[in-house]
């Protein structure tokens, strides 16, 4: 079965609103400083919704996808409403069975963390994913030959965009979360870095280094970025380490631009958890040979509009 979510907001007035819909709403300070971070935060809690929603929509159906909309700004607060749409081949049924889940759900993470400082280990997800287990026998989501699994790497990366989007709200400033016709405030004092995600999860890193070309898509100019490379007919992004490269390349004595090539020693780090299941992979460019005229190699490969 194939699914996908989209996300539809609806201006905030009387009108009639479904039980699958989900507010989210941020109480800020008036007259306050640094009002990007107010955006910011809203931002940051959309994304992390729209992870959460992937990986319980993954748990119990096939690939999915969602768009997010701020749906009406009002004074002193800013509140938008996300409505789940499932998309595919199931039945209306199903379909509302399945946008219910998910605001069930929803509601599960969110509560998990009202009383956590942090998340040290994998262990104290052994009750939040019987719940969500319960949840789809429940609400009846599951198909045959579908095992409920729970992706936990994308349900702390649902927590790390969450934990970023309290953290630049000043004291005052307050996160809800009203669904199923209750409110609940999002615990401002959570935290998880990305750092603290690969540290629960990864049990090996396997690092690979390779001399090869990769094709430019797009450089960094700043100094701070990734850059996109085309790597055997796939997009990579990876950070330039080899920092006398750098430097002549900023200082426009080796000028480059999209479309040309750098011959160059490139490391691969394969990251796994403990049942050795590959959960990420990150690139490295650690030395810069030359520059590679690829005319003839653009040939192979096909570029991306």
């Amino acid at each position: 079965m194939h699914t996908s979510m989209l996300f539809k907001s609806k201006k905030m007035s009387g009108l009639h609103r479904k039980e699958s819909e989900l507010c989210i709403k941020i109480d800020f300070e008036r007259n306050s400083q640094n009002p990007q971070r107010v955006f910011n935060s809203m931002s940051h809690i959309i994304s992390s919704v729209e992870e959460f929603h992937s990986c319980l929509l993954n748990s119990v159906s096939a690939e999915t996808k969602s768009k997010f909309i701020l749906s009406d700004i009002n004074e002193g607060s800013i509140k938008s409403w996300l409505c789940p749409e499932i998309e595919g081949d199931v039945t209306e049924e199903k379909k509302r069975r399945l946008t219910s889940f998910l605001t069930y759900c929803t509601d599960l993470v969110i509560s998990f963390i009202s009383d956590k400082d942090t998340i040290e280990s994998l262990e104290v997800f052994a009750q939040l994913e019987d719940d969500i287990a319960t949840a789809a026998e429940e609400f009846d989501v599951e198909e045959f030959p579908n095992v409920f699994s729970l992706d936990r790497y994308r349900l702390l990366k649902g927590y790390t965009e969450l934990s970023q989007s309290t953290s630049d709200l000043n004291s005052v400033d307050e996160v809800y979360l009203y669904s199923q016709g209750t409110t609940k405030k999002i615990n401002k004092n959570f935290h998880l870095t990305k750092e603290a995600v690969e540290a629960i999860l990864i049990e090996k890193v396997v690092n690979n280094t390779k001399t090869e070309t990769l094709v430019i898509k797009k450089a960094d100019f700043i100094g701070k970025s990734m850059w996109d490379f085309l790597r055997k007919k796939s997009t990579i992004s990876a950070r330039i380490t080899h920092q006398e490269w750098l430097d002549k390349f900023h200082s426009r004595t080796e000028i480059v631009a999209p479309g040309d090539g750098l011959l160059c020693d490139l490391v691969t780090k394969a990251y796994f958890d403990r049942s050795n299941n590959l959960i990420d992979t990150k690139y490295e460019v650690i030395l810069v040979h030359k520059k590679v005229d690829v005319l003839n190699l653009q040939k192979e490969f096909k570029y991306d509009s």
